[in-house]
């Protein structure tokens, strides 16, 4: 899903209620994938990246996410398409991403609702959040499938560092929020142009 534009404006409706500068939207790029902790210390003035001034900024975005997660928030075009193709052929789907693990269900339930997913996993307390592969571990437990036996797909050096640490194939999204270059920067191995690539690795 694209949801760059629906999460930097809940960012900088925060910056704006606390008095502090603003982003443009293309900046967002660089500071989301790591989770909303460090999403919202990467927005920040360094002056005011302290513990209580962070907590009380998540907070707030988080509020100001909750009443417009689903404004401009998309699938990318071509992902259904991947994902009737991968139910086709009867393979199992499962979600592992850092955004909070609630707002990942209401995405999967508002955006993806017409597929089954074997596993939704947002961040939350139970694993460290990307690259730490403990997430990506679980799902794979869960679905009692082999980690090597698991096509990760991702569209950033963080989704390429946890596919790897895992044991898992890694196959970057070109199209997604980062683009080629820092998916061959963390040593992806396999980079698809567009979504239905995927399915010619898949037998």
């Amino acid at each position: 899903l694209n949801t760059l534009d629906d999460i930097g404006a809940a960012v900088n409706r925060m910056l704006k209620a606390k008095g502090l500068p603003q982003h443009e939207m293309d900046a967002y790029r660089f500071f989301v994938g790591d989770g909303w902790r460090v999403l919202v210390t990467r927005a920040l003035p360094e002056s005011c990246r302290t513990p209580e001034e962070i907590e009380d900024a998540m907070g707030r975005s988080k509020s100001f996410y909750e009443q417009g997660w689903n404004v401009h928030t998309r699938p990318y075009p071509g992902i259904a398409d991947l994902l009737n193709g991968l139910r086709e052929r009867g393979l199992e789907m499962a979600v592992c991403t850092n955004k909070p693990h609630a707002f990942a269900l209401d995405y999967v339930a508002a955006y993806l609702g017409e597929w089954a997913f074997a596993e939704v996993l947002g961040q939350d307390e139970r694993f460290a959040p990307k690259p730490d592969p403990a997430g990506a571990l679980a799902v794979a437990r869960a679905m009692q499938i082999e980690p090597a036996e698991i096509a990760f797909l991702g569209d950033s050096g963080v989704d390429v560092e946890t596919a790897l640490a895992a044991g898992m194939r890694a196959f970057g999204a070109a199209w997604g929020f980062r683009g080629e270059p820092e998916l061959r920067e963390h040593g992806c191995p396999i980079i698809l142009d567009h979504p239905m690539a995927l399915l010619q690795f898949i037998s």
